[in-house]
């Protein structure tokens, strides 16, 4: 090797090997000191890129788990103020018995009403809890934006058990007892036009027997429902009180469906009997001031085919005449005998029916017409009214205008006054009334197949927990309304739910059971809620530390591994600073030639 001094090559070589031993001492020092193998793009471009993701996802999985638990504060508040809730309408239950016991005198009855007044205040104060700021029983669940939606929701909630109820306390008959054919029926919304308000329509087999049940609701009168009148008043001139209408076709679903050739009876029967169920006697009082023996007559003989008025009224007439000889008993018991020997028997035994009902006082059908004709003759021959004929010979008392007449009622028998708005028994409030959970649900042993309907879109109401590192991974909750007008205890007008009578007290028991039911139903579904909170929390917690596994794996230093390439790399940079002292030194020789 030629001794030169310009240019010290071997000093060269050593000096770049001392920086690149250097360099990675520098990065093992910082991999050891951070404990991170990968500090920066330089050291893994795509493993940086990945493990970036990945810290994002952790962050975010972090935060979802904050906000689960945060939901999960927000659930506990609202369960808190509605076992609050429960608690008080057990306590209004409990009163409300109390009240219904005729031990009790009216004075007894009012303190009772002082102490519900309270309750239902307190009602509304615990509706009102909030969660940093916001309400939380805003009723959105509950939101309907037009008359469809509205029918659904007073079906689900108290019509149509109201209406089956009361068929039973008449008849004796449902869907939940005995051997019924079908135990299903559509619900049906339709413009049908003409002057039926709604009808059901049954399908039987050649041996008689119902085998599909539909229910349509014409539109074209309940289209302009009153969304606040509980009862289901509307503007449309002809239609009445929608509540009412429902339980008359009820009662057809539930003849058809017990009574085998229910066709095969008379429609004034068939027409009569529903009518009976919530009686008549102010929405048709000018038919039945109307009828004569002859008109009556002329439903008897063509089985009530007028199109009319006529086999509605007059079949309605037949029933309290009925009703009216059906010996000592109280009530609806003739009425009981007379359905109950229908369901064993089928509708080609009305003959058997009638004598059942009358206890035998008649011994056919033909019978009990020609002595209610008879009966109504005399009456008119003596210089009285058809009204005179239906006080003596019948319970129909038109001049009692607090008593609609249903067989339940207190003209019929022993029960109490029932006007148009509570012989079929609701709330007060609309706001009460909620959305089956399910395309189909089962009310008193009827399944109502609710149809193609969509609820309103209220995707921005209630509440939406991120539960998830995307856009859309959210938990929707959207809570009912709980105040005391929304449980159905008081109207807008602030009236307040009554026991200042036995029979008020009577009612109000079944309020308060279905104010209860409103009120588990809510607490299930937040119940729900926590539930399935706890388990995304749980797998949030799972994914997180799965994700910082998969993390660690990427860009966590082996120390191990680390120590032992820093240790190389040390030893190598002080050998390369020992050699670049040895080189520098070896120039040093080529003075010894210039001495």
């Amino acid at each position: 090797m030629a001794m030169v001094v310009k240019n010290n090559v071997t000093a060269q070589l050593v000096l770049g090997e001392l920086n690149k031993n250097t360099n990675k001492l520098g990065k093992d020092l910082k991999k050891v000191s951070t404990g991170m193998k990968i500090n920066s793009a330089e050291d893994d471009a795509s493993g940086y890129s990945i493990s970036e993701r990945m810290r994002v996802q952790i962050r975010g999985l972090d935060q979802d788990n904050q906000n689960a638990q945060n939901a999960g504060s927000l659930l506990k508040t609202a369960e808190g103020a509605l076992s609050s809730s429960i608690d008080i309408l057990k306590t209004m239950k409990e009163k409300a018995i109390n009240a219904a016991n005729d031990t009790n005198t009216d004075a007894d009855r009012a303190t009772i009403q002082k102490e519900l007044d309270q309750s239902i205040d307190q009602l509304d104060d615990n509706a009102g809890v909030t969660f940093n700021g916001k309400t939380l029983f805003d009723g959105a669940a509950d939101y309907s934006e037009n008359a469809q939606q509205t029918i659904i929701k007073a079906l689900n909630s108290e019509w149509m058990d109201s209406g089956l109820q009361l068929i039973k306390d008449t008849y004796g008959i449902s869907f939940d007892s005995g051997s019924p054919f079908v135990k299903d029926i559509n619900l049906v919304f339709e413009h049908s036009g003409g002057n039926t308000l709604a009808y059901v329509t049954n399908w039987s087999g050649s041996d008689g027997k119902a085998s599909k049940l539909s229910l349509t609701v014409n539109l074209d009168f309940y289209e302009a429902l009153n969304l606040t009148d509980p009862n289901g008043s509307t503007t449309t001139a002809g239609a009445g009180y929608l509540d009412r209408t429902l339980a008359h076709e009820f009662t057809h679903a539930v003849m058809a469906a017990n009574i085998q050739n229910f066709n095969s009876l008379p429609t004034y029967i068939k027409e009569g009997a529903a009518e009976y169920t919530h009686g008549i006697d102010d929405e048709r009082i000018v038919a039945l001031s109307g009828l004569t023996a002859s008109s009556i007559q002329g439903e008897f003989t063509s089985g009530g085919t007028s199109g009319s008025e006529l086999p509605y009224a007059a079949g309605y007439v037949f029933l309290h005449y009925l009703n009216a000889h059906g010996g000592q008993d109280s009530g609806t018991t003739p009425m009981k005998r007379f359905m109950r020997v229908l369901a064993e028997q089928g509708g080609n035994a009305l003959d058997a029916a009638v004598s059942a009902a009358t206890k035998g006082t008649f011994s056919t059908a033909k019978e009990a017409q020609t002595a209610m004709l008879a009966d109504l003759n005399e009456t008119t021959a003596s210089g009285g009214t058809i009204q005179d004929f239906y006080k003596k010979y019948t319970d129909i008392d038109m001049t009692n205008k607090r008593d609609t007449g249903s067989a339940t009622g207190s003209k019929s028998g022993h029960g109490d006054e029932e006007n148009a708005q509570n012989i079929v028994l609701e709330g007060r409030s609309t706001k009460f009334w909620w959305y089956p959970s399910s395309n189909s649900t089962t009310i008193d042993g009827l399944t109502i197949d609710w149809g193609d309907f969509e609820r309103p879109h209220v995707q921005d109401a209630g509440f939406k927990f991120q539960i998830g590192t995307k856009a859309n991974q959210n938990i929707h909750a959207i809570f009912s309304d709980i105040h005391a007008d929304a449980l159905g205890l008081q109207d807008a007008d602030g009236k307040k739910l009554s026991v200042a009578t036995r029979p008020d007290a009577k009612r109000a028991l079944t309020i308060l059971d279905r104010s209860l039911q409103k009120a588990l139903d809510q607490a299930t579904t937040i119940g729900s809620l926590e539930s399935r909170l706890d388990y995304t929390r749980s797998n949030l917690t799972t994914a997180s530390e799965n994700v910082q596994s998969a993390e660690s794996t990427i860009r966590d230093a082996d120390m191990a591994k680390e120590m032992t390439a820093y240790t190389k790399d040390n030893v190598l940079s002080q050998a390369s600073q020992s050699m670049l002292a040895q080189a520098n030194q070896n120039l040093g020789s080529v003075l010894s030639l210039l001495q």
